[in-house]
């Protein structure tokens, strides 16, 4: 039996009880038995298997997984460049150099769904030649973008804040330079369980101690907070006649 896509099942955005409101995982109302289903599937022996996937790790896994456990959780990481090639050959005819498509690869952090989009792209608009489109230095736009958007709309106030930090510093940092840079609202507690929910949904890489954005996530939320910052601009309203010098002094 397979399970696909189960964080549709999942609440997404900031929780009805405050008590739940950094945790992912938890289910939305009506689907609670699937919850339960889960945990005799984990729990009681039997002969069948079910395979679930989902961006988010339904509540309750954590306490069944192991790796000597009937449970078990695989984590998908990004593909090589050799087995990306192998699956945009049966599409598209893109070629590169070996930095091109290395590049190209890190972009999307090996991401295959991703990858696949964009080799339409590249193939329609740019002949299959990656090292034009990698010069456009755009990689956030189309059905790539609306993803992205379905995902932050599945975050809280503390996640979104987070990712935006992350944004705007440009650099990996740790938990005590986030906790400095953060608003004094938001405590340790708070922190640590949005920093792990969104491990958990992918949106953040660890490196060692230190955390950090995927070049396409940081695209995508730079592209975002430039776009509040030009709304939060006062409109103004100029004649014909007043435009050129406005120009000029601009």
């Amino acid at each position: 039996m397979v399970f696909d896509n189960a964080e549709a099942i999942l609440h997404g955005g900031d929780l009805p009880k405050p008590s739940l409101h950094f945790s992912t995982g938890h289910y939305r109302q009506g689907y609670e038995d699937y919850g339960e289903l889960l945990k005799r599937l984990g729990e009681t022996p039997h002969q069948s298997c079910l395979v679930l996937t989902s961006r988010e790790k339904p509540k309750g896994i954590g306490l069944l997984e192991g790796e000597t456990l009937p449970v078990r959780v695989l984590k998908l990481k990004g593909l090589q460049v050799a087995p990306v090639q192998e699956i945009l050959r049966a599409k598209s005819s893109l070629w590169g150099s070996p930095s091109d498509w290395s590049q190209l690869i890190e972009y999307y952090a090996g991401n295959p769904f991703a990858l696949k989009i964009v080799s339409t792209t590249i193939q329609k608009l740019f002949h299959g030649n990656i090292s034009d489109f990698l010069t456009q230095k755009i990689t956030v736009f189309g059905e790539i973008r609306n993803l992205l958007e379905q995902q932050f709309k599945r975050l809280s106030e503390t996640e979104k804040i987070i990712i935006n930090c992350l944004a705007l510093s440009n650099q990996i940092l740790s938990f005590s330079q986030l906790r400095e840079k953060i608003p004094p609202s938001i405590s340790p507690q708070k922190l640590l369980e949005a920093l792990e929910s969104l491990e958990e949904r992918s949106l953040i890489e660890k490196k060692a101690a230190f955390f950090f954005l995927q070049p396409v996530v940081m695209e995508f939320v730079s592209d975002q907070l430039m776009e509040e910052k030009i709304t939060q601009m006062p409109l103004r309203i100029v004649s014909s006649d007043q435009y050129p010098r406005i120009a000029a002094s601009s």
